[in-house]
């Protein structure tokens, strides 16, 4: 009986928290490999030796995130501004799962909610890392475009802060990590689902309804 009710009690700890708990492990290296791209080799931001297991997850995360990020250059190409064209790279990158999270959140799909987070997350990482390589210009663009191409460099010189660029790579990372701690605690903010009494069996007996009911308690 005892044993009855540490399962009762830990199986609902587990569905509350379970994606949590999967997912901390992947956002510990996420945050370990920017953290190592931004204090000491940003080609850790390419190069960074995932576990065996974590490396397709990785892969399929920047792969996407990769190629959201050259539509929404040509996206936001459409308007005509070109500060705004190369923003858009990073912003739509952020747009689409942060547009996932406001759909699952709207939905009470708490699991699609703490996914989209991570990936947001994962997306201002890699932005933040590609803003610290603005000065040194080391990172490999894609298509083998020209270091004047790159996207950070750019437009931190159309705002005359070149010289601020490690300042603005740490506050995105600030910016991620808070978007990946807000992943971890998502299952603090919803609310405990009531706990359903099938009575059906009970009101037959009792002959007091004629269809299976149930209700729910606190």
């Amino acid at each position: 009986m005892n044993f009855e009710k540490y399962i009762d009690k830990i199986i609902p700890f587990f569905k509350k928290w379970g994606v949590s708990f999967l997912l901390f492990i992947p956002g510990w290296i996420m945050v370990e490999q920017y953290w190592l791209s931004l204090t000491s080799n940003i080609m850790f931001a390419v190069n960074y030796p995932y576990p065996l297991f974590l490396n397709a997850v990785f892969f399929v995360i920047d792969a996407t995130t990769l190629l959201i990020h050259e539509a929404g250059h040509t996206l936001f190409g459409f308007f005509g501004w070109r500060f705004l064209t190369i923003l858009g790279g990073s912003l739509m990158s952020w747009l689409i799962p942060f547009l996932i999270f406001l759909s699952a959140w709207y939905k009470k799909q708490r699991f699609v909610a703490q996914f989209s987070l991570f990936w947001l997350s994962y997306a201002w990482f890699s932005s933040a890392a590609y803003c610290a390589d603005a000065y040194h210009q080391n990172l490999p663009l894609i298509g083998n475009l020209p270091k004047s191409a790159h996207d950070y460099t750019n437009m931190l010189s159309m705002l005359n802060i070149l010289d601020k660029y490690q300042t603005v790579a740490w506050i995105m990372f600030s910016i991620s990590l808070a978007i990946l701690i807000l992943c971890f605690i998502w299952p603090m903010f919803k609310k405990e689902e009531l706990d359903t009494v099938d009575l059906s069996v009970e009101l037959k007996k009792a002959d007091f309804a004629r269809n299976p009911l149930s209700i729910n308690r606190l």
